[in-house]
């Protein structure tokens, strides 16, 4: 009987061990688009429709390096009950209406403190739309595009966002790239409804055209010249214009699947931290990870860590490498650091499971959230001056944002 496992996982693991599997072959005959249809989906955590919550549940909403997670799972957080007034003007201009909570910021914990969270959903919907009513007539629901709550792109420097004059987050703010760029915290996500290929919108033959342009690369991504021979389902093949069924070779890069999903328009991809971390490896491994900028930092690191990266370079610190393998006296690699600094010992980890191999084998190691509220501690350590004073580069004055019809 032939069974096709998707066995990316384990031979991440074994790559980063650094020792073969003996007396097992594995051979890879799908593509990692084909291993995700074949799971089983991930039910969301909450309907498709959103979920009041009451107290008892609210108490299940905890803060994932500053994002709001409810069971594993990345939520958003809303109030759809509008009063009459706001409810007519929100209709017609969104920008006035209730705002939605991506991140644990200081808004939600005043609401919490008020106990208004009862006038809350929780959803997971990345349209970019949302259901809201008046309070005089809560049946009476309309869809409208509401903005994002800016003290939590503060909370997280979401793009920077906290640096003066930088705007551009919030304006240009995409729901389903937000959830898309900090996928690897998260443990789950709601799979999508498997389609095959030419659902997609590819061409009957695409599997064999993906097959044949990879083989012409020899496996090598044309972005960050990763060799991913040993692991074909990590490199995919781009369709430069993004009209999928334009097979001509002058339209196609292949990309790694960490430098694929970071291509405009590609919000809707899922990579997992797993993935981008064996990749990170495999670049080390092959001297392709060099950064001697800022941006080389940016392009080669997790898409999560775009609120920590841009902080740092303003606080000049030292330019850090990407995906650094921490190894145990036995020579067998235990974890994988987003960013490190090798010569200070110190590192920054998304995993806990990182986090804490990396420190039991004497490396000084940072969480995301704790980087971004104390980034001095960070950099005293680099600089040998142990300084551990509180930053205060994410402060900055209020925005006039109407969010929450809730007076404190």
């Amino acid at each position: 009987m032939k069974l096709d496992l998707d066995f990316s996982a384990l031979m991440a693991a074994v790559s980063r061990i650094g020792r073969p599997l003996k007396g097992l072959t594995l051979t890879t005959s799908t593509s990692r688009e084909q291993a995700t249809q074949d799971r089983v989906p991930k039910p969301p955590a909450v309907p498709p429709g959103g979920e009041v919550f009451a107290p008892e549940k609210m108490r299940e909403v905890q803060s994932r390096d500053g994002l709001l997670e409810f069971r594993g799972q990345q939520i958003l957080l809303y109030m759809p009950g509008h009063p009459q007034n706001r409810f007519e003007q929100a209709i017609q201009y969104p920008s006035s209406g209730n705002k939605v909570h991506v991140a644990w910021c200081k808004h939600l914990e005043e609401m919490k403190r008020s106990g208004f969270f009862k006038r809350y959903i929780g959803i997971q919907d990345q349209g970019g739309e949302f259901r809201i009513h008046s309070r005089q007539q809560p049946n009476h629901e309309v869809k409208v595009p509401l903005k994002v709550c800016k003290f939590c792109l503060t909370k997280i420097n979401y793009k920077g966002f906290s640096r003066p004059g930088n705007a551009a987050a919030h304006t240009h703010f995409s729901f389903e790239e937000f959830f898309q760029h900090y996928e690897s915290f998260f443990p789950s996500h709601p799979a999508p409804e498997p389609l095959s290929h030419v659902e997609k919108g590819y061409s009957q033959d695409w599997p064999d055209i993906s097959r044949q342009y990879r083989q012409s690369q020899r496996y090598t991504c044309q972005e960050c010249d990763v060799e991913l021979e040993r692991y074909p389902q990590l490199l995919h093949v781009h369709h430069i214009n993004r009209q999928r069924d334009d097979n001509r070779w002058q339209n196609l890069r292949a990309l790694c699947a960490d430098c694929h999903s970071k291509q405009p328009g590609h919000d809707h991809m899922v990579v997992s931290h797993e993935d981008r971390q064996l990749i990170a490896h495999l670049r080390q491994q092959q001297s392709c990870a060099n950064t001697h900028s800022w941006k080389e930092v940016l392009d080669l690191a997790d898409p999560g860590l775009n609120g920590l990266i841009p902080q740092l370079q303003s606080l000049r610190a030292p330019i850090p490498e990407v995906g650094v393998d921490i190894q145990a006296p036995d020579n067998n690699i235990v974890a994988n650091l987003e960013l490190a600094w090798s010569g200070t010992r110190v590192g920054v980890a998304i995993s806990e499971e990182d986090l804490e191999h990396a420190r039991q084998n004497g490396w000084k190691v940072f969480g995301i959230e704790e980087c971004l509220e104390s980034p001095q501690q960070l950099l005293g350590l680099l600089s040998g001056t142990g300084q551990s004073r509180r930053s205060q580069s994410n402060s900055r004055s209020p925005f006039g944002d109407f969010d929450d019809d809730i007076p404190f």
